[in-house]
C-alpha cells in the first residue's frame, strides 16, 4: 500500500478523517508512510505479523471504498 500512494501528509490526514480508521489502524498507516516494516509494527502493536497483515488488507479495501466518496483521495495503483 505504500509503494501505490504518494502519502502527503494532507492525504494521510483525509484518508484518517474520511475513513473512520481507529487508533490501531492509524498507527498502522502512519507507521508505514513513515517507512516502519510490518515486523516493526507487530512488536510495537504486540500482535503476529499474520495479523498486522490482516488488518493491512483490511485498511486497503478501506481505502478502495473511501476513494470512491471523496475526490481529495487518489486512487491506488494496482
Amino acid at each position: 500500500m505504500t509503494k501505490s500512494i504518494t502519502w502527503t501528509k494532507y492525504i494521510l490526514d483525509t484518508f484518517i478523517r474520511e475513513g473512520n480508521l481507529n487508533e490501531r489502524q492509524e498507527y498502522i498507516v502512519r507507521s508505514r508512510a513513515r517507512g516502519a516494516s510490518i515486523a516493526e509494527q507487530a512488536d510495537y502493536l504486540h500482535l503476529s505479523i499474520d495479523q498486522v497483515n490482516k488488518d493491512i488488507a483490511k485498511i486497503k479495501h478501506i481505502y478502495d471504498e473511501t476513494c470512491k466518496y471523496c475526490s481529495n483521495l487518489p486512487p491506488r495503483r494496482k
